[in-house]
């Protein structure tokens, strides 16, 4: 990110964030997503470090953003009941009891956790030594869970430290910490980043033209002749990455390992039915993301996705009045309408 948007972060006041999802409640809108890169942008370890420092200016700094982010939970938690917001962060949250406590008060259900990877290996390949792997990356992950925030786990295959075994170790990892939904993506390096200019470069003078287009633009291939794996691997082939892509994903979302996570995390049997079917609209939505090979695939599935989409709203609506009892009801609809 800070390669193609900046190495300074632009940042609004709480008091602005809080008055703009408090016109979104009025306008009827419960499910917002509190879109920053990092929901957690001071931890416990930038702390202890700049606690070191004999110079306490940037602990006073970093304490202050930490306050900020506390106080805008603060006011998130005066919300009715029934909002919900989405997120992204890093896994370092998982280490700060506090921070998570105080996203569950705030109705943050669900983060975007970027793993990237579940090997040593895999993350020192992208400059992500912070994140854990192995059974530390799992109870670090199941933290969150433990805290009322469901996790969307994020992957990438096809780093230079996978291996043939990095798909299967990816798959239990996730499954093991009971994250609530996962994607599985494959590296595509982006104009603008270190991995683009190196793989760039790779090519040299006369890179390889895909209908007269360079593919260093693949961009402005048409889709349906657009490759999927981009940059070379050390010890696979992009048909084995794609393949082992394919199968995780068709693995995690298999129906039985739906139902597991379901009776994990909902209560009533409508509630279960309407997760199923959200994983499949989830799994469907993601039919080009290197999976698919052709344009009539994604026509199908986004056909799919639309069909399964209105028994899904039905079933939601009724697991919703489920949650609250008619003095709930009519308190949420009297509170809509004003200030909270």
């Amino acid at each position: 990110m800070w390669r193609t948007d900046g190495q300074r972060p632009r940042q609004r006041g709480y008091e602005q964030v809080v008055q703009e999802i408090v016109e979104l409640r009025r306008r009827g809108f419960r499910f917002i997503a509190l879109a920053d890169d990092n929901f957690y942008p001071v931890t416990l370890e930038d702390l202890r470090m700049a606690e070191r420092r004999e110079d306490k200016s940037h602990l006073h700094q970093l304490q202050a953003i930490r306050a900020e982010r506390f106080a805008l939970m603060g006011q998130l938690a005066r919300l009715p009941k029934d909002t919900v917001f989405f997120t992204q962060i890093t896994m370092e949250a998982a280490e700060d009891p506090e921070f998570l406590q105080a996203m569950k008060r705030a109705h943050i259900k669900g983060a975007l956790v970027g793993v990237e990877s579940v090997t040593e290996e895999g993350l020192k390949s992208i400059y992500k030594n912070f994140n854990e792997s192995g059974e530390s990356l799992v109870k670090r992950l199941q933290a969150f869970r433990e805290n009322g925030v469901h996790v969307l786990g994020s992957f990438i295959f096809g780093l230079p430290g996978d291996r043939p075994d990095s798909f299967d170790a990816t798959l239990k990892v996730a499954e093991e910490a009971g994250i609530t939904f996962a994607q599985f993506v494959m590296l595509t390096p982006f104009p603008g980043t270190l991995d683009f200019q190196a793989w760039e470069k790779s090519l040299g003078d006369n890179p390889e033209r895909i209908g007269g287009i360079p593919i260093n633009r693949h961009w402005l291939i048409p889709q349906a002749q657009r490759p999927k794996i981009y940059t070379a691997h050390p010890v696979m082939s992009a048909e084995q990455i794609r393949n082992n892509t394919q199968q995780v994903w068709d693995q995690f979302y298999s129906l039985p390992s739906i139902w597991r996570r379901a009776s994990a995390s909902c209560v009533s049997l409508k509630s279960r039915l309407a997760f199923v079917l959200i994983s499949k609209i989830y799994r469907q939505m993601y039919a080009n993301t290197g999976i698919a090979t052709d344009s009539a695939r994604v026509s199908r599935s986004v056909q799919w996705a639309r069909l399964m989409a209105r028994p899904c709203r039905r079933l939601l609506r009724h697991a919703q009045c489920q949650s609250f009892n008619s003095t709930d009801i009519r308190r949420r609809d009297t509170r809509q309408t004003r200030d909270p």
